[in-house]
């Protein structure tokens, strides 16, 4: 009996042991000030910039650029658009446009059915003639037009739209 009791006594001695330095916090400080902060916004006049199609105005054609997949049978409406859109960010920076005009898409897979082939054509251009929108030239006009929305969310709240 007393056998048994020094071996459990040893055991727990152990176990409090491993436990103990298993379990041990080297070091941790936190400091926090201003928990509440003073309400801030952001006000942003919006911009305007003009479209410059490039390359005589002639529609252009990009790829085939190869992604990845993992099989035919796993792919989804969102990663063929995510492909697409790298697809896009590809034929971008080689035209060195800011934009493709009118996009259109061809995707297609390999026979293995592990590949995606994107080709896509459109019109390159660049923004230029940057400038803030004003009154004067009726750009909240058109705004308000493209964009009907009275209210505005953003993280802070609600922000009246332009014109109201």
């Amino acid at each position: 009996m007393q056998k048994i009791v020094k071996s459990a006594l040893s055991f727990v001695v152990f176990a409090l042991t491993f436990v103990g330095s298993a379990m041990g916090q080297t070091q941790f400080e936190q400091s926090q000030a201003r928990i509440i902060e003073p309400k801030q916004d952001v006000f942003i006049k919006p911009l305007v910039a003009e479209i410059v199609i490039m390359n005589n105005q002639v529609r252009q054609d990009y790829g085939p650029y190869e992604f990845e997949i993992q099989s035919v049978e796993t792919l989804t409406f969102e990663l063929l658009e995510n492909i697409k859109t790298r697809a896009l960010y590809r034929a971008m920076k080689e035209a060195n446009a800011d934009i493709i005009v009118a996009a259109t898409f061809n995707a297609r897979s390999d026979e293995k059915g592990k590949r995606v082939m994107i080709e896509l054509s459109g019109f390159p251009g660049k923004y230029v003639n940057f400038r803030t929108a004003s009154k004067q030239d009726n750009d909240y006009e058109w705004i308000t037009t493209v964009y009907p929305y009275t209210d505005r969310i953003n993280t802070t709240g609600k922000t009246k739209a332009l014109g109201n």
